[in-house]
């Protein structure tokens, strides 16, 4: 027997469900990577300043001071881009989760489809049983008439 086109396509859209559920959830991975990338510049731009602020009471040169005040500016630009960055991840993820909250749409819609086909088959198999035994019933009835 044929299958049905609908059930392929609805299988097809479970697939579709399923890896846009994976891309969402790598998506977040992603987010999370970046976002724990972001705090850690953080925290290294902090310790970095506060040794900075011992070094400096105990006394630096101009040329210390100098790198130490470069190798924080780069800091600042680093989690810059890092922030920067972050705003596509996000993206990124809301664009995912939309796409796999519509897929599962798409996939509810063709199951109640399928189910509505289901059915429908299942009242006409019902009919044509009915019909049968009323077939059959007024055969018998005709039967035993004649047979009197």
């Amino acid at each position: 027997m044929a299958r049905d086109p609908l059930q392929l396509v609805y299988e097809q859209r479970e697939k579709q469900v399923g890896q846009a559920l994976q891309a969402y959830q790598k998506a977040q991975q992603l987010l999370f990577e970046q976002r724990s990338q972001l705090q850690n510049l953080h925290q290294y731009r902090r310790q970095y300043i506060s040794q900075l602020t011992e070094k400096g009471s105990q006394g630096l040169s101009i040329s210390e001071l100098g790198k130490y005040q470069q190798f924080i500016i780069q800091l600042e630009q680093g989690i810059t881009t890092q922030q920067q960055g972050l705003v596509k991840f996000e993206y990124d993820v809301h664009a995912k989760k939309k796409l796999w909250l519509d897929s599962q749409v798409s996939c509810k819609a063709m199951a109640m489809l399928l189910d509505k086909k289901a059915q429908q088959k299942a009242k006409i198999a019902d009919r044509k049983e009915q019909q049968l035994m009323d077939e059959f019933t007024t055969f018998q009835y005709f039967q035993k008439r004649s047979s009197l």
